[in-house]
């Protein structure tokens, strides 16, 4: 007997919204499940090594207007760009609605195609087979994810994330390493060509003694630039956004 196809119908609330979520898991991966449970939009996304593992999760309701599945809804997106280039074929003020077709699979939806439409333009995009991406299940995402145990803490400022990533542009080998110098008096990022004390005259929380937290150089891209808390713990760094809900966990490089 073949599985019932049910069709749910979304009006797209706020394009921009949607995009800038789509593109906080391009910066780890193009492709990736989307999923959708209770009022929540979420993804988890992580490099091919599994060095790097990213969580963000937005309120439906800032994004889609619509009756929502009582199961959680999985999409399977094979290209992360290609979703987001399709808002660049609507117009600023016209009005988009997603529907999206899926099937049942054990406790969840299966989603198998998508279709963005107005009243003068249909895109279909079918969807990648679940079973072909990178899955992290929901407990291993969350105790990878866990501040518990950390040995330092401390907030980081947008402004300080932006400088750290125009100075890294200093130097063309992305396999080179990036220091984090924890001190009694401070904190310093150091790359081959540049140090910069983003915390000066103030101890982490949770200092005990002076140690140096290291992850290659390129992996730093992968991080939202935003207010955020960062907390090293043995084996990762854990990056945690103040203003949005998202965090990354990076592994540690042994030097």
């Amino acid at each position: 007997m073949s599985k019932k196809t049910q069709t749910w119908n979304f009006r797209i609330a706020n394009s921009s919204n949607f995009m800038a979520f789509l593109k906080k898991l391009k910066l780890v991966d193009k492709s990736v499940p989307l999923e959708l449970e209770g009022n929540n939009l979420f993804a988890k996304v992580r490099t091919p090594d599994k060095s790097v593992i990213k969580f963000v999760d937005v309120d439906l309701h800032e994004i889609l207007e619509g009756d929502l599945p009582a199961n959680r809804l999985k999409v399977g997106i094979l290209e992360i760009s290609k979703l987001v280039d399709v808002f660049k074929y609507f117009g600023p003020e016209e009005a988009i609605n997603l529907i999206i077709e899926s099937q049942p699979y054990e406790n969840d939806l299966i989603a198998t195609s998508i279709k963005f439409s107005s009243s003068s333009l249909n895109i279909f995009i079918k969807c990648a087979d679940i079973s072909l991406l990178a899955y992290i299940d929901d407990n291993i995402q969350k105790s990878i994810h866990s501040t518990e145990g950390s040995e330092v803490n401390f907030e980081i400022s947008r402004e300080s994330f932006q400088k750290i990533s125009s100075l890294t542009g200093i130097e063309s080998n992305s396999e080179e390493l990036l220091h984090f110098d924890v001190q009694s008096d401070g904190v310093t990022v150091r790359g081959n060509s540049f140090q910069y004390m983003i915390i000066k005259g103030k101890t982490a929380n949770g200092f005990t003694d002076p140690k140096v937290y290291t992850i290659y150089k390129n992996q730093f891209s992968y991080i939202d630039q935003e207010n955020s808390e960062i907390h090293f713990h043995e084996n990762r760094i854990l990056v945690k956004s103040t203003e949005s809900d998202s965090i990354i966990a990076i592994g540690l490089v042994e030097v």
